[in-house]
């Protein structure tokens, strides 16, 4: 009786053994085919940026830009890609990180440009390559970027970008509560000014 009970046991575990193994290869491979794509891939990283026609930075006009939700981004030094929403303040383009990215728990993006700020930027089907400057909270150029970037998320006309700004306060906040970032005195938020280089 002993034995009868084991086996459907170890077939089970067996069973289990293969499913773990097929999800472990699975991701493995995912990862390895997003690490060599031409940028993101929806909301996962990507490998560098390779299509688009490279162009000089004074070349691009950002105001006009400012128009769309989002930009692709390379950290050349990372030899990766992500997709993040943008903001152009006095014709300059801003990106930002939300969510505890230095000195947090979770290893960000940010943490990347501190050891090599050069970055190339996908928009409107041409790259351009730049230079991510950090906005010290408390600055003026941070209150008045961080404004403009809040003006243009902030969904008062509903649609996407209502429903976006929506999900991504939540995850701050929750982020920031199991953190523990939510009870300290500077922000855990990161600005960036794009900067020609």
């Amino acid at each position: 009786m002993g034995l009868t009970g084991a086996e459907p046991r170890r077939k089970w575990l067996g069973r289990l053994g293969v499913i773990a193994g097929l999800l472990f290869a699975a991701f493995a491979v995912g990862t390895f085919l997003l690490l060599r794509a031409d940028g993101p891939v929806f909301v996962f990283a990507g490998g560098p940026l390779r299509s688009g026609e490279l162009v000089d930075f004074s070349t691009v006009d950002w105001a006009p830009l400012d128009t769309l939700h989002e930009l692709e981004l390379e950290i050349v030094g990372a030899e990766s890609s992500r997709t993040l929403w943008f903001s152009v303040y006095d014709s300059v383009p801003y990106v930002a990180c939300d969510l505890d990215c230095i000195g947090g728990r979770l290893t960000r993006w940010p943490q990347q440009i501190e050891r090599d700020n050069r970055v190339v930027i996908r928009i409107d089907g041409r790259r351009v390559e730049g230079q991510l400057v950090h906005v010290p909270h408390g600055s003026t150029e941070y209150g008045d970027a961080r404004a403009v970037r809040e003006q243009k998320y902030s969904g008062s006309g509903g649609g996407r970008a209502a429903a976006e700004t929506a999900a991504h306060g939540t995850v701050v906040e929750v982020g920031e509560a199991l953190t523990g970032r939510a009870g300290r005195e500077e922000p855990g938020d990161r600005l960036y000014r794009v900067d020609p280089r």
